[in-house]
């Protein structure tokens, strides 16, 4: 398992910045959560080439519908064609496609929204396999997406797309919330887990929540998992989705990062 972050608790608007921080904290992937319509791909690819960073998956934050007019398949279909494109230029040619759910928000029932999730989901995917380009799903938690919270339900979605290459991203933080069992989820992801993500039940550091993360590490484990883990910490009191607003801030989030990290490679040895 290779340790990364994600870039959007960092705080840090400059991708050239965050690429830095990243290389600092020595977590050599990124899965990077940018506004494409604000920083240009071959920025975000020449900034992580300057710090020997590797760009693990583009998971763009901002991808709901700009008005409730616009949530239609046509749309949302459009958008996340360009997105493709995007991760394709940025060189990482991995994609995410949880925010494809917030473009259901209009349909007059919840089976019309999984239909339209489905569908859409479908068409995106065959655009991405003609550019080569890698999609996965992250299984969020009820409050963020209106769709899909659940590994069981991530996985029979992605059946009824028909397309086995989608693969999931799990997080500790989500699966705490929805997931009856994080370790049977992780389980029942098997070979198609592409991303896990490490954050407590309060979205902080490693046991400053609730978190079993030494079962999850075994299943993990189990499964043959050796994708990348992805420290996603928020500090306790700016949980769940602030990130730092303070040098002060920023200097205790790394220590979190750090400490998480070391945790995490010490379950190597008690796992």
């Amino acid at each position: 398992m290779q340790l990364a972050t994600v870039s959007w608790p960092l705080g840090v608007n400059n991708v050239d910045t965050m690429m830095a921080q990243a290389a600092a904290l020595r977590l050599p992937g990124v899965q990077y959560c940018g506004d494409p319509r604000q920083c240009p791909a071959e920025r975000v690819k020449r900034a992580a080439a300057a710090h020997n960073i590797r760009i693990i998956a583009i998971d763009p934050l901002d991808c709901a519908p700009p008005r409730a007019g616009q949530a239609t398949d046509d749309q949302a279909i459009a958008f996340y064609r360009t997105l493709v494109d995007y991760a394709r230029d940025t060189g990482c040619g991995v994609l995410t496609l949880q925010g494809l759910s917030q473009w259901t928000k209009q349909a007059a029932t919840k089976q019309d929204a999984y239909a339209q999730l489905v569908s859409c989901v479908r068409e995106v995917a065959a655009y991405a396999r003609e550019q080569e380009v890698g999609l996965l799903y992250e299984v969020c938690n009820h409050y963020e997406v209106p769709l899909i919270h659940t590994a069981r339900e991530c996985l029979d979605m992605l059946d009824e797309v028909g397309c086995d290459a989608i693969r999931l991203i799990l997080d500790s933080f989500h699966m705490n919330i929805n997931e009856p069992s994080p370790v049977q989820a992780i389980l029942a992801a098997g070979d198609r887990l592409g991303i896990y993500h490490i954050s407590d039940s309060n979205r902080a550091g490693i046991g400053s929540g609730n978190i079993d993360f030494l079962a999850q590490y075994r299943a993990l484990k189990q499964i043959g998992f050796s994708g990348d883990v992805a420290i996603e910490l928020v500090l306790p009191h700016l949980t769940p989705m602030t990130p730092p607003q303070t040098e002060a801030d920023r200097r205790r989030l790394d220590a979190e990062i750090r400490r998480s990290a070391a945790v995490w490679q010490a379950l190597a040895i008690e796992g």
